[in-house]
């Protein structure tokens, strides 16, 4: 990330805003080599992502030496404020060049959407429906926090009736009367979980198909 930091365009840079102003000979050539740097970083291949930030945190740099530089109107080498400006518009179009890169597509056009998608946590998504009844699904989720195999996050005691809003919104949908109707599956005489039940059926009759 530091790699375009760490050159000697930056440092004349850095120095002149320390209030150093010897080296304006160097700028040209610096300033020529940063610019073949720019040019040769990898794209193709590459995340472009870790390209945008180092563009970005170097930008960011190269803006707090030009504001600092700004608040000493006294000791201003025009020559330096040329380059700076320069090495700012560079980047700048560096950015707009991968931006371009992402409109029209290319391997690292494709990386920075998937790491996008990723971060959105939409990567291969589909929407899901639940085909049992409402009582399946409180069976279901009662039987789960029975296990301890859903707890909360924050350490919070939970109720069923938490869990299944959760569910609710995974399926989008929505159990009208729940406490009505979680009440009537915890007070079932004979047949406590028939849902459960059903799931161990179809289960071992898919294990069954697939050894056979």
């Amino acid at each position: 990330m530091k790699i375009l930091k760490d050159t000697l365009l930056f440092g004349l840079f850095a120095s002149y805003a320390d209030g150093v102003r010897n080296g304006a000979e160097k700028l040209s050539a610096a300033y020529d080599d940063f610019a073949m740097l720019l040019a040769t970083l990898p794209t193709d291949g590459t995340n472009i992502c870790a390209q945008l930030r180092r563009l970005f945190y170097t930008k960011i740099e190269l803006k707090g030496i030009q504001d600092t530089v700004s608040m000493n109107e006294t000791e201003r080498y025009v020559l330096f404020d040329v380059y700076i400006s320069k090495t700012l518009a560079l980047l700048d179009a560096e950015e707009q060049m991968m931006k371009e890169m992402l409109r029209h597509g290319g391997t690292a056009a494709t990386e920075l959407k998937e790491e996008a998608i990723c971060r959105n946590g939409k990567k291969g998504s589909v929407t899901l429906t639940w085909n049992g009844t409402d009582s399946d699904l409180i069976e279901l989720v009662a039987a789960l926090m029975a296990a301890g195999a859903v707890t909360s996050a924050e350490g919070r005691k939970l109720t069923v009736a938490d869990v299944v809003r959760v569910f609710e919104e995974m399926f989008h949908l929505k159990i009208n009367a729940l406490y009505t109707k979680r009440g009537k599956v915890f007070d079932r005489c004979t047949d406590t979980t028939p849902f459960i039940d059903s799931l161990r059926v179809s289960y071992n009759r898919m294990l069954d198909k697939r050894l056979a």
